[in-house]
This record gives C-alpha cells, sequence and structure tokens, in this order.
C-alpha cells in the first residue's frame, strides 16, 4: 500500500507551527485526555495506528507527520534539533487547543520527546520514550560506537548519498540490523523509501542526523537535553535492538529510581510498539492508568 493509500484511510488534521505546516492523524473524543505521538525514523505517523486503535477509546491521540516528514513541510532552514521539533510540537498542541498532554516518542521521536518534556514541564505531564535512554545515560563506548554507526554514515549531506543506492536498500538494512526479529516491516520500509524518493524529502529525513552532527558542540542544547525530566516516566526497550546498549537502560533505571518504569521485552528490537504491540499497549496502559488513578492527568 502506498503511503497515500494508507494515509487515506485516517481523518487528518492541519495546523500551521512556526511557519511550518504540519499534518498528523487524531483519533478519539476530544474532550479527553490527550496523547500525543511523535514517531522517528526510519518510519512516519501511522506508525502508531495499531496503538491509537486501542487507546482512542480512552483518550485524545494525535500523531503528526515530524517536520520536513511528507506530508508535513519541509523547513527552509534544515534546522531538525530536537529543540526546535519540540519548540512545533509545543504550538501544535497548543493551536488544538490542548494544554496539558501525555507524550510517547520514538527513536527521533524520543529525542524531541525529552527536549518537550523538559522545554514544557508543566505541559506534559507523563513522559514515555520507546527505544531511547535518557540522554544523559547515553555514554561514549566501543559498543555503543559500533551500534550507533549509522549516525557517523549519515553525519552530513555527503556522506549520507550511498543511502540512496539500490532504491534506499540502506533502509532495509537498518531495519534488519536494529530489528532482527520482526519480519513484518517491508510494508513500512517501502513506505519510507517511497518518501524519500520524493523531491527535498532525503534531505529532510536525513537532516536530524545532519543537524545532530553540527550541534555536537551546542551548550545550550547539550544542557537541555542532559536535564532530568520533572514528571514520572516509562521507558521501553528490546534486547534485540542493534542500534543501542541495553545497560545504559538500566543504567538510567538504577539512577533514576522509582521515577522510571522500564519495560524491557525479550525478543523485541529497536520498533517494540510494531514488534510486541501487546506487550506494548499493556505495559503503556498500566502506566497511564495508574496516572490517572493518581489524579495527575
Amino acid at each position: 500500500m502506498s503511503i497515500d493509500d494508507h494515509i487515506s484511510k485516517h481523518l487528518l488534521g492541519h495546523v500551521v507551527a512556526n511557519e511550518l505546516s504540519y499534518v498528523y492523524i487524531r483519533k478519539g473524543e476530544k474532550h479527553k485526555k490527550a496523547i500525543l505521538f511523535i514517531h522517528g525514523f526510519p518510519d512516519l505517523a501511522n506508525t502508531w495506528d495499531d496503538t491509537i486503535e486501542i487507546l482512542s477509546e480512552e483518550y485524545d491521540c494525535i500523531a503528526p507527520f515530524l517536520t520536513g516528514y511528507y506530508p508535513s513541510q519541509i523547513p527552509k532552514d534544515g534546522n531538525y534539533s530536537p529543540k526546535r521539533v519540540a519548540e512545533d510540537m509545543a504550538v501544535l498542541m497548543k493551536k488544538l487547543g490542548i494544554k496539558k498532554y501525555i507524550v510517547v516518542g520514538h527513536d527521533w521521536g524520543a529525542s524531541v520527546a525529552y527536549a518537550l518534556a523538559n522545554l514544557y514541564p508543566k505541559r506534559v505531564i507523563k513522559l514515555v520514550s520507546v527505544a531511547i535512554p535518557h540522554p544523559r545515560f547515553i555514554k561514549p563506548s566501543l559498543q555503543l560506537f559500533y551500534r550507533a554507526r549509522h549516525f557517523f554514515a549519515l553525519r552530513s549531506e555527503k556522506s549520507s548519498q550511498f543511502a540512496k543506492k539500490n532504491n534506499y536498500a540502506y533502509i532495509d538494512k537498518l531495519y534488519q540490523r536494529w530489528a532482527p526479529n520482526w519480519k513484518d516491516y517491508k510494508e513500512t520500509s517501502d513506505q519510507v523509501k517511497e518518501v524519500l524518493a520524493m523531491p527535498g524529502r532525503f534531505e529532510a529525513v536525513y537532516g536530524y542526523y545532519w543537524t545532530f552532527n553540527k550541534n555536537l558542540k551546542n551548550k545550550e542544547l547539550n544542557r537541555l537535553m542532559g536535564k532530568k525530566p520533572t514528571m514520572p516516566f516509562l521507558v521501553f526497550a528490546g534486547k534485540t535492538d542493534g542500534a543501542l546498549v541495553l545497560k545504559q537502560f538500566y543504567k538510567m533505571k538504577e539512577s533514576m529510581g522509582t521515577q522510571v518504569r522500564l519495560a524491557v521485552h525479550e525478543t523485541a528490537g529497536h520498533f517494540p510498539h510494531r514488534e510486541a504491540p501487546d506487550f506494548f499497549l499493556r505495559e503503556l496502559k498500566a502506566f497511564l492508568a495508574e496516572a490517572v488513578s493518581k489524579g495527575k492527568t
């Protein structure tokens, strides 16, 4: 199914945030508690379809196509820092009339979620990160350098050109390396490759890595990302994730104690919400129910 055919199944909304046009999926009653779902790479907003289908019975679910990802707008300045995207997400939610909300982010979306939580702690009432530990616990090591070698391969526009070869075959390699037990990734991969082939979208999607490389010594951004969120949060990890080092998640849990809940799946990789949906929904619903029972959402 093409990305346009997939998108056509949804009731889409449109918001202009900080002069950028964002398209979002929305499902659920608008008077209910809201959840902002932020996708990562290589993925699209419809990665949350199965999750939203279930949670929309109890929550107002919003899933935007991230900055630069079709059909949202490409920023002219090429800035894809977590801070910039988080600021856009905050404006998006404000324009939807939502003052407080839960944030669920995967991969780059998790980085945006951490930034959003630190920028707007009075708006973000619960935080959920999928496949990414808090940035202060991502420590350099030989194992991490190997698993996150895509950051070096994609560090600039010039270095990323190889990713266009053979109909963007690199995308399939990433799925296979990051989620070796996920056998049904092809439809998602094909949709991502379809987006990459659109004018300007390759530069947008990989622009997140280029911006990261440019900002390595950005003290203001590093301080923001290094701050610990003030709200309780849930973090998902998969034991077969080929992109990250699992012990960093355990270090985070050990350091942050009861503030963070860690949910680790035995066979899932980098996409636990897709690879182990029953596990993901069970843990997520339990976390959200706890928040409701304490009157914090």
